[in-house]
């Protein structure tokens, strides 16, 4: 039977859809952070290899929503090429480290991801501004940098919104450029999780059905958050989000301090699929 429904428990599972079902309507509100809202909550009690399994789909659908159904895409994309094509080099990148490293060294990952989307919000109006001729080398870097802790942690948005808070750019094109990086990451990532490698098994079709199978009901939700978006100022919604996010930083940082010296957290392969769903 495939690894997927062997290694979880249905009070896992429920957990796990609980979460998705949640950070898709918070994508929708914020027009980004689906996989930054849930995989920091799901690798508490789910292995990451699970946590892939579920939102992956979901984050497909999700950034080819908001990426496709939106206006001027081509304008968008003809405009910042770079930055999802430098994603794509980015998420092989990714795949490689998720591979290849221990479950503690994606934990930081995790970890540092979560940390630089928090930082956001603390340096706008703070951060230098760069001329726009700059715009292709930093943006190329940031999107590379991005592709990098998408396809290891699934988590690329940081790098995203750090190269924007640099810019002058409407929230519509911040928006669309992020998801279009999503996008082409998680086609990336649906391919390398399929073939799998020495440090996780390939996910198997029936592995995959559960988060198509939820997918509609995340767009649905997305939709209404877009609605939200749409009618009314989310400056609350964020700022109550941003302490939700500090509190699961400091959870992680503490379930980090309690597996370092533990050896299961330095086992590649075993261990990346268990260490992280037992809580101590």
């Amino acid at each position: 039977m495939d690894l997927f429904f062997t290694e979880n428990t249905s009070w896992q599972l429920a957990w796990a859809i609980a979460v998705t079902l949640v950070s898709a309507y918070a994508h929708g509100v914020l027009g980004l952070g689906f996989v930054s809202v849930a995989m920091p909550l799901l690798i508490f009690f789910v292995s990451f290899r699970t946590a892939m399994i579920i939102t992956v789909p979901v984050a497909f659908f999700l950034t080819a929503r908001l990426t496709f159904w939106g206006h001027q895409t081509r304008e968008t994309l003809v405009r910042f090429w770079f930055m999802p094509a430098m994603a794509v080099l980015g998420s092989l990148v990714g795949a490689w480290v998720y591979q290849t490293v221990t479950s503690l060294v994606l934990l930081w990952i995790v970890f540092g991801a979560l940390t630089l989307f928090l930082s956001v919000d603390l340096l706008k109006g703070r951060a230098p501004r760069i001329p726009e001729n700059w715009y292709l080398p930093i943006g190329a870097l940031c999107g590379f940098l991005a592709g990098i802790t998408e396809g290891s942690v699934n988590m690329g948005a940081p790098f995203l919104l750090l190269f924007f808070l640099l810019t002058v750019l409407s929230t519509h094109v911040i928006v669309q450029v992020c998801n279009l990086c999503f996008f082409v990451g998680k086609l990336v990532h649906i391919t390398t999780l399929s073939i799998g490698g020495a440090g996780s098994p390939g996910v198997s079709l029936e592995e995959w059905i559960p988060g198509f199978i939820i997918a509609p009901l995340c767009l649905l939700l997305c939709n209404q958050g877009v609605k939200l978006r749409e009618k009314v100022s989310v400056e609350t919604y964020r700022r109550w989000l941003k302490i939700i996010l500090f509190v699961i930083a400091l959870m992680l940082l503490g379930r980090i301090v309690s597996m370092t010296g533990d050896d299961r957290a330095d086992l590649p392969i075993e261990g990346k699929n268990t260490v992280v769903v037992t809580i101590d």
